[in-house]
């Protein structure tokens, strides 16, 4: 089993799995499996049992799937909406437009990135190594310390904690459907994820003791999960992905979607690295 989890590949399967490029490919191999059914009976079940575990596992069987399937999508006069399932956590369909997920608490700070890791470094909260980027050592160490504890927090009790430190967060509620979110507002419309809302809380308070400026506190709390390789509620592993399925496709023949760091398990998104436009 651990042999055939080496091969997985999670940018292309589970929650990130593209069903165009599994029934392409998949169809492939069914017609390979007919070819040589009449020919060669025992290899037309070999290459079914393996065909369809490589696709379970990796995806796709066919080399560049991925690259070329956005294109025939595209192109395909078939609607759009056959190839995505029920929207994904936080985003609305036509029936479904009162709540939308949040990116970070951050997502109504106007401040430019730049102003931020600059701050951040003038205040010894990250180093650099070269062209990298790293949280020193202490606070690296303060804010997975903090983010333990709250983690085992329930929903309620993070919530309150969420409302009770931020001062422009006017009202904070637990909301629960298939996975865990913190609603925002008095309405009650912006969803935050629970593992984005761990990460983000525990380096607002170790933020405290280093800044003054409220808004680079919030900022810098959102800039922190760039640092994260375990998801801070399940500690699972993070995978890179993108921020669109590869049946979304690029955005435009000079622009490519942005990546993403995102929990396999709790199936949320932990970080966007947006990208310029080439």
């Amino acid at each position: 089993m651990d042999a055939l989890e080496t091969l997985r590949d999670e940018s292309y399967t589970g929650a990130n799995r593209c069903w165009p490029c599994t029934v392409l490919n998949l169809g492939l191999v069914g017609a390979l499996v007919m070819f040589l059914r009449g020919r060669r009976p025992r290899s037309s079940l070999l290459v079914a049992v393996v065909g369809v575990a490589i696709v379970y596992l990796r995806g796709y069987l066919v080399p560049y799937t991925p690259e070329f399937a956005p294109r025939l999508v595209a192109a395909s006069p078939v609607p759009d909406e056959w190839f995505h399932g029920e929207p994904a956590h936080g985003e609305t369909s036509q029936d479904d437009v009162t709540r939308r997920e949040n990116e970070s608490l951050a997502d109504d700070v106007e401040i430019d990135g730049e102003t931020v890791f600059r701050e951040l470094s003038a205040a010894g909260v990250i180093e650099a190594e070269g062209e990298q980027l790293f949280l020193t050592t202490t606070v690296d160490t303060a804010w997975h310390e903090r983010m333990a504890e709250l983690t085992d927090d329930s929903l309620d009790a993070l919530a309150a904690a969420l409302q009770a430190s931020l001062p422009e967060v006017d009202a904070a509620e637990p909301y629960v459907d298939d996975a865990e979110w913190i609603a925002l507002g008095a309405d009650h419309t912006q969803l935050l994820p629970r593992p984005v809302v761990v990460a983000e809380l525990a380096a607002y308070e170790v933020l405290g003791e280093r800044l003054d400026d409220e808004r680079l506190r919030v900022a810098g709390a959102e800039a922190f999960r760039m640092f994260l390789d375990r998801c801070p509620v399940c500690d699972s592993e993070l995978v890179e992905s993108s921020a669109v399925s590869c049946c979304g496709g690029h955005l435009g023949p000079r622009q490519d979607p942005d990546e993403t760091l995102v929990c396999p398990t709790c199936e949320q998104r932990l970080y966007t690295f947006e990208l310029s436009d080439s």
